[in-house]
């Protein structure tokens, strides 16, 4: 049976199926049943499964002259699972595990990464090294790796495509990145020369595993666990789609996969995201994910335009586990309901977030960090206000927004202050939180004031908005938990006021329990300042509120970003905090579909180092009220894929009004006929 290889038409359901397995477990798919496999799988409505050649122990699950088979594995599992899988015509791309291999480092120690003081990182590991080892591709593993690779893309033509895992190479002082530095003049004990030889690695890792695969006619994908951004050009080069790890139980948290979903769309390549049936982490075997979580978390990779894909662990007798199954089943049956109202559909967004980690350009060097306290803050904060947003790197188009914004520390050099400028003599929109356009000479966009440095309340001050922007149960200073960028108002209109505490804690001096209090008469600075079409707050206020979570800030945040829009929002909803909302289109059909989601995270446990935030309930919402302002005649509102009609009215400003009679974790509403 053929099937596709172009990521653009892959199934919308994928699992990862992961299998890392010791070399000292013995039986090894002992109890695999090659029809009861496929049969698991198909009922599951599972497009796609990512089938292992090599796990993070080193270990093959095939014949293989390069590395070793499993020591009690008896016949080729791959060539199995493949061939029962594609004979009811689910794809299967091949994974392999490139920088952790215990049997290579086990074999070869001088193969690992060096740290500068000489000792050598385990990830999940303890002082006996229980967990696995960085590999150096400045040492012979390189080599033998690339023939593991060979070997695999021979062995299975038929495959449908190559899963490269653990692909970011650790900085290292290993005697074989210490002579390839030396060769490029670099100085190994230089952080930032390591990184530029850990990139240039990397980057040519990416350049050999892609030639192989193109060779052998398969789209390639790389994890390293976050998709950097600000780097789109390595991504186009190398990468044939994106796939979003994303397990909001183990450290990714439910905002990453938003965050990382509306700057991926942007970069135009086909994506998946990824979540895991387990409790918390991958590997997790005996951990259960609630079937109502593994629902919302699919649906939710939809509402961004994500295929989704939800990973499992293979039991090491090769059978797969009733359980895991019927709740990916279910899952998957939703999103299979779902797909004709999310294919091809595209992100409706009024605002544009400059991503601050774009703007750093992160290298490609090293474990990337899940988080970004400003880019997560600002996003937060817009889906649950249910603002309609797009997470954007410099290069991108403006012209489409009505409004930008630049969050908290934004560096605004020439190039892109006149790319503002054009935008916002267009007719855009500008608000700047922050740091953002502060240079050490000049200030980028300063919207009638001056900048008179840091305050030197570094723990915070206060702030109090004007009546209009302030939270709706305050009418006294708010404390900022972070100190301002004073604002001196020049030819600007002012926006409320900063307060300044008594004094400074600290030094034996203090005041209560926690801040000092503040001064009964405000500093002479701003918390805001407006002109023209540009709005500038002295505080990093989508960073504070990321730290601190106040629902006092979160309903500055949402009053602010009102006024900087300067016109009604697209969408409003009667939605509690806890719910999202997103509006996609779908050009060929004329429609666009609303996405409501809900469900309430709820912080259980604390294990290996994260926070465990399971959803266990999906509580029915009665008569959610929208309003959405698509300016063009509607001709029908339907609840999708059901098709139930929806009373719905509409002015003659194309103002759309609507209730929904229940939503119960995601539904969606397909509006027919706006432009």
């Amino acid at each position: 049976m053929t099937l596709p290889t172009d990521p653009k038409t892959w199934p919308w359901r994928q699992v990862h199926l992961d299998f890392h397995t010791s070399g000292e477990i013995p039986g090894v798919a002992s109890a695999f049943d090659a029809d009861a496999f496929a049969r698991c799988f198909r009922d599951a409505h599972v497009g796609s499964v990512n089938l292992f050649a090599k796990c993070h122990h080193g270990l093959s699950y095939h014949p293989t002259e390069v590395g070793e088979m499993h020591p009690s594995l008896t016949f080729d599992l791959l060539g199995a699972q493949i061939e029962a899988l594609q004979g009811v015509g689910i794809r299967t791309p091949i994974y392999i595990s490139a920088l952790w291999d215990e049997l290579a480092a086990h074999r070869h120690p001088g193969w690992r990464a060096e740290d500068p003081d000489h000792t050598r990182f385990v990830q999940h590991g303890d002082a006996d090294e229980t967990g696995w080892k960085h590999l150096d591709l400045a040492s012979p593993y390189r080599a033998y790796f690339l023939r593991q690779l060979e070997e695999v893309i021979a062995r299975y033509p038929q495959a449908h495509g190559l899963w490269v895992d653990i692909c970011f190479q650790r900085p290292s002082v290993s005697p074989y990145a210490r002579d390839g530095m030396a060769a490029l003049g670099l100085d190994p004990f230089d952080a930032d020369d390591r990184e530029l030889y850990a990139e240039r690695l990397t980057l040519d890792f990416f350049a050999d595993v892609q030639r192989r695969a193109a060779a052998g006619g398969m789209p390639c994908f790389f994890n390293l666990g976050h998709i950097r951004r600000g780097r789109t050009t390595v991504l186009r080069d190398h990468f044939s789609h994106l796939e979003i790890e994303s397990l909001p139980t183990a450290g990714w948290g439910y905002e990453h996969m938003p965050v990382s979903a509306r700057y991926v769309e942007g970069v135009g390549m086909p994506y998946l995201g990824m979540t895991g049936k387990f409790h918390h982490l991958w590997g997790e075997t005996g951990g259960y994910k609630a079937p109502e979580a593994l629902r919302y978390e699919a649906a939710a990779m939809m509402a961004h335009g994500a295929r989704v894909c939800i990973g499992d662990h293979l039991h090491p007798t090769g059978e797969t586990d009733p359980s895991t199954y019927a709740a990916i089943g279910a899952a998957f049956a939703h999103v299979e309901a779902a797909e004709p109202f999310v294919e091809g559909s595209r992100n409706v967004a009024e605002i544009a977030v400059l991503s601050e980690e774009a703007m750093r350009a992160p290298r490609f060097a090293g474990m990337p960090p899940q988080q970004n306290p400003i880019d997560d803050g600002c996003v937060r904060a817009l889906l649950e206000c249910r603002f309609l947003f797009d997470v954007i790197d410099r290069d991108a188009d403006l012209s489409g927004y009505a409004l930008l914004i630049l969050p908290d520390a934004i560096p605004v050099d020439a190039a892109l202050e006149a790319k503002i400028q054009t935008y916002l003599d267009g007719g855009g929109r500008l608000l700047i939180t922050g740091a953002s356009g502060v240079g050490p000479d000049r200030v980028a966009f300063p919207a009638g004031a001056e900048i008179d440095g840091l305050s030197p309340f570094a723990k915070g001050d206060y702030l109090l908005p004007p009546p209009d922007l302030r939270p709706e149960f305050v009418d006294r200073p708010l404390f900022t938990y972070m100190p301002s960028n004073r604002l001196r108002v020049t030819s600007g209109r002012a926006l409320g006021e900063v307060f300044d505490p008594y004094f400074n804690r600290g030094r034996g001096r203090f005041s209560g329990h926690l801040h000092t209090p503040a001064r009964p008469d405000p500093s002479g600075f701003a918390f805001g300042v407006e002109e023209g079409a540009v709005l500038r707050l002295a505080h990093p206020i989508f960073s504070i509120y990321h730290k601190v979570g106040s629902v006092a800030f979160l309903q500055v945040i949402e009053r602010v970003v009102g006024r900087a829009l300067g016109r009604p929002r697209l969408l409003q909803t009667s939605l509690p905090i806890a719910g999202r909302a997103t509006l996609r289109r779908q050009d060929d059909k004329a429609r666009h579909i609303l996405h409501l989601l809900h469900a309430n995270p709820v912080r259980r446990g604390y294990l290996r180092t994260d926070h465990v935030e399971p959803i266990q309930d999906l509580t029915p919402l009665q008569g959610v009220e929208i309003e959405i302002r698509l300016g063009t005649a509607v001709e029908a509102v339907r609840t999708a894929p059901e098709g139930q009609a929806v009373e719905f009215a509409q002015n003659e400003g194309g103002r759309l009004k609507f209730t929904l009679p229940c939503l119960q974790g995601h539904q969606m509403v397909e509006i027919v006929g706006a432009s």
